[in-house]
């Protein structure tokens, strides 16, 4: 349970660091980004440890996916739709994504 409070931790301070560098940078907008990324992160992550155990790499793909749609619809909603909004959170999403995969190859 630990892993999965600290990967949480970890999304919502790369994204919503990520977040403010695009520009949203007021205590609303980061506070939007850091729930949004709390609730998809979790969900995600206790999905696949829990529903998924045993195939949670078939499950990630879709999984991310959904997330990433999630937080757009959240965003858009409260900052307006744009294509340069979505490709913010992709952007986000898949840095995280890959810090995500890569970090424990260095023990983190």
């Amino acid at each position: 349970m630990k892993i999965l409070l600290l990967a949480c931790f970890l999304t919502v301070l790369v994204e919503t660091a990520l977040f403010a560098l695009f520009g949203y940078r007021s205590k609303d907008d980061l506070t939007i980004v850091a729930c949004a990324n709390i609730v998809t992160n979790l969900t995600l992550n206790l999905l696949l440890a829990f529903v998924f155990p045993y195939d949670a790499h078939f499950w990630v793909l879709p999984l991310e996916v959904t997330v990433v749609l999630a937080e757009y619809l959240i965003y858009a909603k409260a900052f307006g739709a744009s294509k340069m909004l979505f490709l913010q959170t992709l952007a986000a999403n898949v840095l995280s994504f890959v810090l995500g995969v890569i970090l424990p190859v260095f023990g983190w």
